[in-house]
């Protein structure tokens, strides 16, 4: 499967990291594992986009992040939804299902055109 396009991906990031958050918080390498496994690869975000993202998300109050000590002297930044952060993912799922119905109806209708009924 090839990568995804970018473009795509912008302002959809977000919402991929909350749903993944509402699922269980965790830090931000495993987020990044998690969203690659189960995509197929599709959505590889690196770090320089990941951990700026996370913070900003943090700065908003839809993520809260707490230092976990791992190990003897390593700790992670531990990441996890906040109840605005439900909030905003339930919102962005709604708009997301329009915006599919909305494209299906262009795309799909568009499935029944041959090239020679186009003038």
């Amino acid at each position: 499967m090839k990568y995804l396009n970018r473009e795509m991906l912008h302002g959809n990031a977000e919402t991929l990291v909350l749903a993944m958050l509402a699922e269980q918080g965790c830090h931000g390498y495993r987020l990044r594992q998690e969203l690659a496994a189960r995509s197929h690869n599709y959505f590889q975000m690196g770090f320089g986009r990941l951990y700026p993202l996370l913070r900003s998300m943090e700065c908003r109050r839809l993520v809260t992040a707490r230092r976990v000590k791992v190990g003897k002297s390593r700790e992670q930044k531990r990441y996890a939804i906040t109840a605005r952060g439900l909030a905003e993912l339930r919102e962005r799922k709604r708009r997301w299902h329009q915006f599919c119905a909305a494209m299906d109806r262009i795309l799909l209708a568009s499935d029944d055109v041959s090239p020679g009924d186009i003038s």
